[in-house]
This record gives C-alpha cells, sequence and structure tokens, in this order.
C-alpha cells in the first residue's frame, strides 16, 4: 500500500494532498531532499527545505533548485485528479 493510499486513499487529489500534510508523515523524495509541504491549494503547492552536504551535486547540472522542481509539477496537478487508481504493468 502507498504513503497516500493509507493517508488518503479514496479521497480527490487535493483531499489527498491535505491528507499527507495533517498526517506529517513525507514521501521518500521529501525526507531525502530534507523538505516538507507548507501549503497546497489547487494549482499551487509550497515546499521549503535548506539545501546542505545532502544535497551536494559534483556534476552541477541543476542540483538542489532542478530536484526542487521534481515533485512540484504533479503536486499542482494531483489537486485536479479525482480518485487515482494504481496504474499496474500487464503480465
Amino acid at each position: 500500500m502507498s504513503l497516500v493510499d493509507e493517508v488518503g486513499g479514496g479521497l480527490d487529489g487535493l483531499s489527498q494532498l491535505r491528507a499527507l500534510m495533517a498526517s506529517g508523515r513525507r514521501p521518500g523524495i521529501l525526507v531525502a531532499l530534507d523538505f516538507e509541504f507548507v501549503e497546497v491549494e489547487a494549482g499551487r503547492a509550497v515546499f521549503a527545505g535548506t539545501p546542505g552536504e545532502h544535497t551536494y551535486n559534483p556534476i552541477g547540472d541543476g542540483g538542489y533548485a532542478d530536484t526542487l522542481s521534481t515533485p512540484l509539477a504533479p503536486a499542482r496537478c494531483i489537486p485536479f485528479l479525482r480518485h487515482r487508481r494504481p496504474v499496474r504493468p500487464s503480465s
């Protein structure tokens, strides 16, 4: 079971994000980069974080700022989704 299903299964996307925030639990990407949700509303998601050694990218191709944008696009779209069903690859 996914984290979203545990805290907001059966809810629409915006309600899922709000339930996730209210639970105090964070998806792996938020834990790994040590940032968290600040607020979420339809069409807007705000995250906060502080870069540190854990975010150092020796290649220098976008680094922390680029990585922050990875969850932002889906977070902006999720509130507009109705109940989501997991997509499983066919056998």
